[in-house]
């Protein structure tokens, strides 16, 4: 039996269900995002973008993992 991949990338962040911010680590995503892209609540993962980093900043948020604190 093969290995689930993971889909989602470990150097980007995103954005979860209620505004959660975490990179695609398995253990700071949790294995449902990790490996399907959608939270425990069926919410898919939305990847940060460079827009969306300005943006966050222009109003006075910066954007990083709530796990390791990675921007």
């Amino acid at each position: 039996m093969k290995d689930p991949e993971p889909v989602l990338r470990e150097d980007a962040l995103y954005l979860g269900d209620g505004g959660r911010c975490f990179c695609g680590r398995l253990h700071h995503a949790g294995m449902a995002a990790h490996f399907t892209g959608r939270d425990l609540s069926g919410q898919r993962a939305h990847r940060v973008t460079e827009v969306d980093q300005r943006e966050a900043r222009r109003v006075g948020v910066v954007l990083a993992c709530e796990g390791c604190r990675r921007p």
